[in-house]
């Protein structure tokens, strides 16, 4: 009889327990990044980006700078090339444009005489530098990720787990699907019906009808008109608007919204093929993302840092270590497995996983 082997995707887990000392921390990710053997997927000179989110003004649960500076350090031995890369929020806050983005940034510690790497925001000025990406998925055959993330060489994926209102969980998956997407790929995944002209807000600047590919919008009377019959929901009007004349309803199901997100997610594994690493940091835990959550108690005590290659393998790892009925007391309504589930079953990674303690 044949022995056929079960493949398992490695998950490297460094526990915790004490967070106070970013010397500690520093460390601490250094060394999962190294048993990884991270600096052998790493060729000299590349263009390497770092994702991660900044938090939002006056949140406080963001991955903090002063952690990244021995991984920063260990980097720039294999590359001069390095950088931190984000995409603007599709909601319009600070974030939502490039030089608000990197006022906020700059303010939670990661200006370049702070960090000593620059900041690049990779969908641009006002967040439409695009990338359309073939996946052939159930949802989507093309994806519009950010131009930066599918010019990059590697990208390593920096994740802080908490909870999301819309997902149930946030972690590497939604850090890569939702936060590697242009702002107009952010809007596709959030909604499925067709924008709508505020009349009131519209100051008819044209600007829309501008951009609009299928023609589907004119000025009458000095506002903005749209002809349904012509929109093909990509979304551009939207994000273009700076009055908030164009509105759209972000009405998707929290199944589809973790489906398209993980199939964003392919997206940037079909750019950057192997050129990807993970880290989760289970601290802090708390409901809300970091883009929410303002000195929020902690849903569960700090665990450590995970590392894998897979994005699927990671999160299940910390959906396992969190609990999963830790996530369904807070979110009750979402099955936040439906993320790992979708993203498995279009081959963007493996729910098996082999935990390898460090």
């Amino acid at each position: 009889m044949q022995n056929h082997s079960v493949t398992k995707s490695k998950v490297y887990l460094k526990r915790i327990d004490d967070w106070t000392s970013s010397a500690a921390i520093s460390e601490a990710l250094l060394s999962v990044w190294q048993i990884m053997d991270g600096d052998r997927l790493i060729k000299k000179d590349d263009f390497l980006g770092i994702k991660l989110t900044f938090g939002e003004e006056g949140t406080c649960g963001y991955i903090k700078s002063d952690w990244l500076k021995g991984i920063t350090a260990s980097l720039r031995q294999k590359t001069e090339n390095l950088f931190v890369i984000e995409t603007n929020t599709l909601y319009r806050e600070k974030r939502s444009n490039a030089v608000g983005h990197l006022h906020v940034a700059h303010a939670h510690g990661y200006g370049i005489g702070q960090l000593g790497i620059p900041i690049i925001i990779g969908d641009g000025l006002h967040g439409r530098n695009s990338q359309s990406i073939a996946i052939r998925a159930e949802h989507f055959e093309n994806v519009k990720l950010a131009k930066t993330v599918c010019e990059t060489d590697f990208l390593l994926c920096l994740s802080h787990v908490t909870g999301h209102c819309q997902t149930g969980m946030a972690a590497a998956l939604k850090n890569l699907g939702m936060g590697c997407a242009a702002r107009v790929g952010k809007l596709i995944q959030h909604s499925k019906t067709l924008p709508e002209v505020a009349a009131a807000k519209c100051i008819g600047c044209g600007e829309c009808m501008k951009i609009c590919p299928a023609n589907a919008i004119g000025i009458k009377k000095k506002k903005a008109m749209l002809v349904k019959e012509r929109c093909i929901g990509c979304g551009e009007c939207a994000v273009i608007c700076r009055s908030g004349g164009i509105e759209i309803k972000y009405d998707e199901n929290v199944v589809n919204l973790q489906e398209k997100m993980v199939e964003y997610a392919l997206g940037v594994k079909k750019a950057l093929g192997s050129r990807l690493a993970c880290l989760n940091l289970l601290y802090s835990v708390t409901k809300n993302c970091d883009c929410m959550s303002k000195g929020e108690k902690p849903i569960v005590s700090d665990i450590g840092i995970l590392g894998s290659i897979d994005p699927v393998a990671i999160d299940k790892a910390a959906m396992d270590l969190i609990g999963k009925k830790t996530f369904s007391e807070i979110y009750p309504e979402i099955d936040l497995e439906v993320q790992i589930r979708h993203a498995e079953k279009i081959k963007l990674g493996l729910s098996d996983y082999e935990l390898i303690e460090v």
